[in-house]
């Protein structure tokens, strides 16, 4: 697996640049360096996973209907509108824009003062999910990429793809990207140290890569202005550019 660090927004398009010439990849945007795994694989869970997995499913078919605005056609819809509203499911967020994955990297200050990670995977042919072909997300035997439907305006503002991880039965655990031979040979690791974040942050905020941009809402629009009047931790360390936001009077 490649591994390469970055300090600046131009080096980061650079070396994508020299590295990626004219494949298609999705990227993946992390504050830590931590494992390729679904938030399922992390969670505790008092009956066995798949179990747990298939039950949460049907609560939030049955308990979500009333607030939904569609019905979804199939299971792999259900699981992204599960995976956008928080719910672990066995789907992990990647983009098609690889500065959007790199504001996730650095939107808050380091944990710790630990380095963050973007991921770069590529794809071949036979990594895309058919929804139509393949009726069950819970029942694969290995890992898929899937578009997910448009169920919000966050996953189109964010180019928003998700691989779909598989249950090693006889491991009895879902493995990590990372660690499966069939695709750690098509991962790129893309390392932040933790004294870059916040230069990057400003950065990628005149080119207009913020809260606001990639959360088209009310939240994002908050999260945005309440950054642009203030200041994160790792910011009042450094000597950043005073922020600029527009208002009525410039």
């Amino acid at each position: 697996m490649q591994e390469i660090t970055i300090h600046t927004v131009s080096e980061y398009v650079e070396r994508l640049s020299d590295i990626n010439r004219g494949r298609r990849a999705v990227y993946r945007g992390q504050r830590r360096d931590r494992s390729l795994l679904p938030k399922i694989a992390r969670l505790t869970t008092y009956l066995p996973i798949l179990q747990a997995e298939r039950e949460m499913l049907e609560v939030f078919k049955l308990r979500s209907l009333p607030l939904l605005e569609q019905h979804p056609d199939n299971d792999w819809d259900w699981l992204t509108i599960m995976q956008h509203h928080g719910l672990a499911t066995r789907l992990l967020d990647w983009s098609l824009n690889p500065l959007a994955a790199l504001w996730f990297c650095v939107c808050k200050p380091p944990a710790e003062n630990e380095s963050g990670v973007v991921w770069l995977f590529y794809p071949d042919a036979n990594d895309y999910a058919v929804p139509s072909k393949q009726a069950d997300p819970t029942s694969i035997s290995r890992v898929y990429l899937l578009r997910g439907k448009l169920v919000a305006s966050r996953i189109q503002a964010q180019f928003g793809w998700f691989t779909v991880h598989y249950f090693n039965l006889e491991q009895e655990k879902f493995v990590a990207l990372e660690n499966d031979s069939s695709y750690a040979s098509r991962l790129v690791k893309i390392i932040i140290p933790s004294n870059a974040f916040a230069h990057i942050r400003f950065q990628l905020d005149r080119l207009e890569v913020n809260s606001a941009t990639l959360f088209p809402d009310l939240d994002g629009l908050c999260a945005n202005i309440e950054w642009a009047f203030s200041g994160l931790a790792d910011e009042e360390l450094q000597d950043i550019p005073k922020k600029s936001f527009p208002t009525p009077n410039n």
